[in-house]
């Protein structure tokens, strides 16, 4: 099967040419039934990968001379363990059927191998010799080769989970729903981290223009001919985060009792309004329903020319609403700054993060001893404090 990433790069194409099974799960190249010799003295078929290194389309030298195996320990002809080029056992989730038992280090001389293909068939090579002593015949070039890209939500391949070892990890996230309420400053930083996720659908819910002002308080830039266009903003973050992934709906307008319900088929919601008087009737209904979501916000004043204030982040989940009491419901006081757009761009990333970190330990992404469910950070002391 002739792909794009296979008659681009001379190292896939040879490889496939060659009769190796070759495929791409998570960002890793993975090369399939690869003979080797067990401590049974037998021929078993294993599996060898490592995380690809892409420049867009284009596949560059291998970052190191490492590889995982999925298999038992690999042995020569008589059954004695081969520790010549492995390094260690190891767990090392890629797909639910690919796990690597052993990891593998075979430095060549010259330090990094020059390619992919000298890279994998130099460990193919290593595990398949103590079998062609036993059966000359048997070969990892027989099996005829294919090649696939697993379903992504990216529109690209995702080398830095692979490169990180996260894949077991981020599959936690991968197939949740999950709305942002408010795309202003915090709202905006949200969609940034999450769209980073492999999230099947991240649902965008806002009624305002982007105007200047907005343009000073979100990741990124816009360009003068963007904001003389006045986009709907949650068309213009579709648009912009289109071009990264799929799954981002934009739904421009403000939830109220009349359409809250488009909330019911998520996993999560992630509220960063503005106003706190609209925030009732949706709290009312993740509450009903049942929907887990956190409650961001942030309260700005001026102190001998300075700014002070509070960053605040409230977790709500079926199981614990204790911290509710600490969202605010009616509008903020009029000497809040906030209140009037304050260009604070590290303060909304700051408050995003707070939504981000609890929205994935709640997930299990990060190790969480205890859940937070409140926490507030003190901006002129650095501090933050957390109820649980």
């Amino acid at each position: 099967m002739s792909t794009p990433l296979i008659d681009l790069n001379q190292d896939l194409s040879k490889l496939s040419a060659e009769g190796y099974e070759i495929s791409i799960v998570a960002g890793n190249l993975v090369v399939s039934g690869i003979p080797y010799v067990n401590n049974q003295k037998t021929i078993s078929f294993g599996v060898i990968f490592c995380p690809l290194t892409l420049s867009e389309n284009k596949i560059m030298p291998p970052s190191d001379h490492t590889v995982y195996f999925m298999g038992d320990h690999p042995c020569d002809q008589y059954g004695k363990p081969d520790d010549s080029f492995v390094n260690s056992p190891t767990s090392q989730y890629l797909s639910p059927e690919i796990t690597g038992t052993f990891y593998f280090s075979s430095k060549p001389a010259s330090g990094n191998y020059p390619d992919f293909h000298s890279k994998m068939t130099r460990y193919i090579s290593l595990l398949s010799a103590p079998a062609k002593s036993i059966d000359p015949g048997v070969s990892g070039q027989n099996k005829g080769s294919h090649f696939y890209n697993e379903d992504s939500v990216f529109l690209y391949t995702d080398t830095y989970t692979a490169r990180a070892n996260l894949t077991g990890v981020s599959e936690k996230l991968k197939n949740q729903r999950v709305a942002i309420v408010g795309l202003g400053g915090t709202g905006s930083y949200l969609l940034d981290f999450i769209s980073k996720t492999p999230v099947q659908k991240i649902s965008l819910f806002d009624g305002d223009d982007m105007l200047n002002h907005n343009a000073f308080r979100m990741p990124g830039v816009m360009t003068i001919s963007e904001l003389k266009e006045q986009p709907d903003k949650v068309v213009y973050f579709k648009e912009k985060y289109s071009a990264f992934r799929s799954g981002i709906d934009a739904h421009n307008f403000y939830l109220d009792e009349s359409n809250v319900h488009l909330l019911e088929e998520h996993d999560f919601v992630f509220l960063s309004l503005d106003r706190a008087s609209a925030k009732k009737c949706i709290i009312d209904f993740l509450i009903e329903k049942k929907i887990p979501f956190v409650d961001l916000g942030m309260g700005i004043s001026i102190v001998n020319n300075s700014l002070r204030g509070t960053l605040r982040k409230t977790l709500i989940t079926p199981d614990n609403n204790s911290s509710i009491t600490r969202i605010a419901m009616q509008e903020v006081a009029d000497d809040d700054l906030y209140a009037t757009n304050i260009q604070i761009s590290e303060l909304n990333a700051l408050n995003a993060i707070q939504g981000v970190l609890a929205w994935k330990k709640l997930n299990g992404f990060y190790l969480a001893e205890e859940n937070l469910v409140n926490s507030t950070f003190i901006l002129d002391e650095e501090e933050f404090n957390h109820e649980t």
